[in-house]
């Protein structure tokens, strides 16, 4: 993350989306806030589906992220934006929300897919700028 390569775009993306269960758990969004642009939509909704959960005192398991850009310098970076495009892969751990109560109120399977993550950066810090699918 330390680089101003698409390494470094590729080992900051792979660090956000890893940090999904602990974020989730914890309520801890202070790293996540720090690395999600303003406009960055797929980020907020991840922002606010934390602090629901802790504000209903819903306990989040499972969910360990899997995350690896296998090329990172695929794509150029943009001159003009500053913005640097990732295919990303991941693989998910099946996720469990349960209340208060203890009744589960959310679960998934494991899930895999492949994003496109666009970096750029604020302050000389990797942020993400948008998670979303791949063009065609």
């Amino acid at each position: 993350m330390d680089r101003d390569d698409a390494e470094g775009a590729a080992a900051a993306a792979e660090y956000f989306l890893e940090l999904y269960p602990y974020v989730m758990a914890t309520g801890d969004t202070a790293d996540w806030e720090a690395m999600s642009h303003s406009q960055c939509d797929t980020c907020s909704d991840f922002l606010e589906q934390a602090r629901t959960i802790s504000l209903r005192d819903d306990v989040f398991s499972g969910g360990t992220v899997a995350a690896t850009v296998d090329e990172p310098g695929r794509y150029v970076r943009d001159e003009a934006t500053g913005l640097q495009p990732l295919d990303l892969t991941f693989e998910q751990e099946p996720i469990s929300i349960v209340d208060k109560d203890g009744a589960e109120v959310f679960s998934t399977p494991m899930e895999s897919d492949t994003r496109r993550v666009e970096m750029g950066t604020l302050d000389g810090e990797w942020i993400v700028v948008t998670i979303g699918e791949i063009p065609s």
